[in-house]
């Protein structure tokens, strides 16, 4: 179907376009993966972006484009390793110009990535191809599936499970492939069941991935031949919409926290777009719902659709773990009411994609500010930093350890190991969106922050400060981000810290979100290796204990505790 929204998209990709490379050129934005960097090579030819857009120019039609098309495919078919020796077998680099051996670690799921939009192609598009072409794609596809079963990533990781699921299930239906598309009806029943004895998804809630999950389960419902699997499809894309629409705040038009893995605070364009087009035309007439769609948009179910205008009051928890299988549960609250909405997990690390704690107010006029905890070393977030904490509806009592065995801006790609140099250490509650354009009066004493926001008051409390960096020092600091609260605990010229030196270094918060109230009394207990807060909140009593020293990550998720408020347990999905 011919669209503007697609037409606009194509036309955005026509201007980077180079007709000698066949190729897009595009700023370069990614920061994992690869040795290309910004400063060398501000713009790339990223293989992926290609193939998208090969794959619009033919949804579009025409005979220009198809070649134009064909002319792309060639050159990122062309840059597949399709070697089985190689431990790379199957997989794309992200650019042009740099290959497989020379990135910083390849990412093995491109071949998730391209193999679901070659497997889309070749199943919609065919007759557009020239046939030596069509071979070659299917050689791809070959090849990609080939790596997806080789890695064989587990349920946990939901959207790349779904991914493969799609790519495999899909592909080995295509290609006559019996073995191939019985490992892909089984690899998203895995994840079927796995999700199910959770109750959600263990990506949960991320405003980027959800939607690429809601996506593959899609293609998998409308395109596939195999029963089971568009009947596994059907029951996990009602999950997902569920999972979505009740964090959805219709006061901000915020997608409410805790969120497992985004790349913004706020909704991005592509993420509003998302919900927009799923949200914005009912069934077709003639098409009775509940029968299977033709392939074609993705709509939200209308039982769920009343979610995203409701502004009635949202409270509920629910487990996001398979705890037999981790050894520990995290569990995510979510609170809304017809101004705000504030959602926390137990536990996390404080890297860049995740959101621990994080809020939503409606400041007046349509306009949001968003509340965003963070834990920052030299302006970065910080993996090595690990939250446990409890919410009570608009109250979260909330702590800090250090890990020993973690890294700096990505666990995987920048390890540390509790040792390194840098010049600041800071905790930060960021109100970024509309704090950014307004002026928000603030107060601060020794250890507290207050702020109003509209009608809505926040403030936060350092209930503990116990480390060897000394105390606290606040500080406030109106940036392009917008306003930043911060507690400093090391700044200045640049220093040596080893966290398996240290005694103690913990750190513990409440903060209130709502209606000007005084913070509830929180009473410390502290043996020689443990610290435990409890606070007497609305629900009950609200606590978490957690260790002194800094440790290892696994054993900080293991061994730090919580105790949920006894009436949020009655909010438990």
């Amino acid at each position: 179907m011919r669209s503007a929204e697609l037409l606009a998209s194509i036309q955005a990709k026509d201007k980077a376009y180079d007709a000698d490379v066949k190729l897009v050129r595009v700023p370069m934005t990614k920061t994992y993966h690869t040795a290309l960097k910004p400063d060398r090579h501000p713009f790339a030819y990223e293989l992926y972006v290609a193939t998208c857009y090969a794959f619009d120019l033919l949804q579009y039609g025409g005979e220009a484009y198809a070649k134009r098309a064909s002319d792309i495919l060639e050159v990122v078919v062309s840059r597949q390793d399709q070697d089985s020796s190689r431990s790379t077998y199957g997989i794309w680099p992200y650019f042009d110009e740099e290959s497989l051996d020379e990135m910083d670690r390849p990412d093995w799921n491109m071949a998730d990535f391209h193999g679901k939009k070659l497997v889309l192609i070749l199943k919609n598009h065919a007759e557009l191809l020239p046939p030596s072409l069509i071979d070659k794609l299917r050689g791809a596809v070959y090849h990609a599936c080939q790596a997806i079963i080789i890695r064989n990533v587990g349920p946990h990781y939901t959207n790349i499970a779904i991914m493969g699921a799609f790519v495999t299930l899909l592909g080995g239906e295509l290609l006559g492939q019996e073995g191939i598309r019985s490992y892909g009806e089984q690899r998203l029943r895995t994840f079927r069941d796995y999700t199910k004895a959770i109750g959600t998804f263990s990506e949960y809630n991320s405003p980027c991935y959800t939607p690429i999950a809601i996506e593959e389960l899609h293609g998998i419902y409308a395109e596939s031949g195999t029963a089971g699997a568009v009947a596994d499809a059907e029951e996990l894309l009602d999950l997902a919409w569920h999972m979505i629409a009740r964090h959805y705040h219709p006061a901000t038009g915020a997608w409410s926290g805790p969120h497992s893995r985004t790349y913004s605070t706020q909704l991005r364009p592509n993420e509003k777009a998302f919900l927009q087009n799923a949200l914005g035309q009912e069934p077709e007439q003639g098409q009775e719902q509940g029968l299977k769609p033709e392939p074609g948009p993705i709509r939200c179910p209308e039982k769920y659709r009343y979610l995203f205008t409701s502004t009635e009051a949202r409270y509920f928890t629910e487990p996001t773990l398979k705890a037999d299988e981790t050894g520990f549960q995290n569990y995510a609250t979510t609170y809304q009411n017809e101004r705000l909405s504030l959602g926390s997990y137990t536990s996390g690390s404080m890297w860049n994609q995740r959101r621990n704690l994080l809020g939503y107010v409606d400041s007046g006029g349509g306009n949001a500010v968003s509340i965003q905890l963070q834990f920052l070393k030299d302006g970065k977030d910080f993996c090595s930093a690990i939250f446990t904490g409890v919410q009570s509806r608009g109250m979260a009592l909330f702590a800090f350890n250090l890990a020993t065995d973690n890294g700096g801006w990505h666990q995987d790609l920048d390890i540390l190991n509790g040792r390194f140099s840098a010049m600041d250490l800071r905790i930060r509650l960021l109100l970024g969106g509309n704090a950014a354009n307004v002026e928000l009066p603030t107060t601060q004493t020794a250890s507290r922050f207050a702020t109003a926001i509209g009608e809505t008051a926040l403030q936060v409390e350092a209930i503990l400060d116990r480390s060897e960096y000394g105390e606290l020092q606040l500080q406030t600091e109106q940036s392009e981000q917008g306003l930043c609260l911060d507690y400093v605990i090391s700044t200045g010229e640049e220093r040596d810290f080893d966290f398996h030196a240290l005694e103690q270094a913990v750190w513990i918060f409440t903060l209130s979100l709502g209606e000007v109230r005084p913070l509830p009394a929180v009473d410390i207990q502290s043996s020689e290796s443990w610290v435990t807060a409890s606070a007497q909140t609305d629900d009950g009593l609200a606590a978490i204990t957690v260790p002194q020293k800094p440790r290892k990550t696994r054993e900080l998720y293991q061994e730090n505790q919580i105790q949920l408020p006894s009436a949020l347990l009655g909010h438990m999905s």
